[in-house]
């Protein structure tokens, strides 16, 4: 996937290039730099849990192609692991957090192992859970189940840094120049988190807590630098809830969405997120919505998918800014599950199997613009 994409990516920039230029040449004669451009998305499954069979998946959003099986087939039959959990392209490479095998794969764009990452708590033989990753500057942020985030070093790709945080943190994400994480507590029921820690991303020292509603788990930040937080709730009286942070003094607003239970959230261009709305109705049927949420007025903007089609049993929302397609994964944690791509205009883009059980994550991969690291 990689070297197609990455060449038909490079001759797009070169056309975009000379097509902008002049007599005057507008780079001073230094190099052009080939716009940011994405060449591919990998699909993410998580597997079930205790059966050793998370893998991932390529697609080529332009021509619709699917390459299944992509870590095996690039690793000599090697298997994933037991439930991946999150992946995030940085750079030149891949990152894997595989939950309960409790290591973090460093791959090269084509999935080639470079490097496994286990890391162990201080006075601790067992290796820590990965769970999400966010990346700023030039390193990638990383939590861990049993209570720590870590600041991965990319050059040495070694956990650098350490620090203690809540209970069960789940995602982690800069917003202010700060690194939030959200600390479930999911395994303390019926008492769980309602913080998240605030870290120096430089020096990974926790500066304070920030209150919030039960269950921080889904955290994304929108153009101005918020931090938009989504509280899971008890799973009985306290629901799920869309708060944001205002990173400048931390105060927190709930927001109030009118018949609107958020599970999932996703950053769009501009001042838009993507929402998932789920509920169960009276026969304990689970009844879903998708909606565009504007950061500007703090409101829905409207129905993310707007041609009637239907996309039951959501798992997993993720979204490519750069072509604009959102990517929504389904599970009824049996099958293989379904991906369905929506495009800008809220219409069924692609739909397909994602050759895995419950897809966890669409990650974009991208080339050109900033150097790779």
């Amino acid at each position: 996937m990689k070297r197609t994409l990455l060449r038909l990516a490079i001759i797009a920039g070169a056309v975009l290039i000379m097509s902008s230029s002049s007599c005057l040449d507008p780079n001073n004669g230094k190099e052009p730099e080939i716009p940011l451009t994405t060449i591919g998305t990998y699909i993410l499954n998580s597997g079930n849990f205790g059966s050793n069979d998370a893998n991932f998946t390529a697609y080529n959003p332009y021509t619709k192609e699917l390459n299944y099986n992509i870590f095996e087939r690039s690793n000599e039959g090697r298997k994933l692991g037991d439930t991946a959990q999150d992946m995030i392209a940085f750079g030149s490479k891949i990152y894997i957090a595989v939950y309960n095998s409790g290591v973090i794969f460093v791959t090269d764009l084509d999935g080639k192992v470079i490097k496994e990452i286990k890391t162990k708590a201080k006075g601790s033989a067992a290796n820590l859970s990965p769970r999400f990753f966010t990346t700023w500057e030039d390193c990638v942020y990383v939590t861990f189940y049993e209570g720590y985030a870590g600041k991965i070093d990319t050059t040495s790709l070694t956990v650098s840094a350490l620090a203690k945080v809540g209970d069960n943190p789940e995602q982690i994400k800069i917003a202010g120049e700060k690194l939030y994480v959200a600390n479930s507590g999911g395994m303390n029921y019926p008492n769980y988190g309602k913080t998240l820690s605030v870290l120096n991303p430089v020096t990974m020292d926790v500066m304070s807590e920030v209150k919030v509603s039960d269950n921080p788990v889904y955290l994304e930040s929108d153009s101005r630098g918020n931090l938009y937080v989504i509280s899971m709730g008890n799973y009985n009286d306290v629901p799920s809830c869309l708060q944001v942070v205002n990173p400048n003094d931390d105060s927190v607003q709930k927001l109030e969405l009118e018949g609107i239970t958020p599970t999932f959230i996703a950053k769009g261009p501009g001042n838009a997120l993507y929402l998932v709305s789920s509920s169960y109705d009276a026969n304990w049927n689970l009844i879903a919505d998708y909606y565009i949420f504007d950061t500007n007025k703090k409101e829905i903007y409207g129905k993310l998918i707007k041609d009637g089609t239907r996309v039951e049993n959501p798992y997993s929302l993720s979204a490519d800014t750069l072509l604009t397609l959102i990517y929504i994964g389904t599970s009824d944690y049996v099958t293989n599950g379904q991906m369905y791509v929506i495009d800008a205009f809220g219409q069924m883009y692609h739909a397909f199997d994602t050759g895995g059980l419950n897809p966890i994550t669409a990650c974009p991969v991208t080339a050109g613009g900033q150097k790779d690291k």
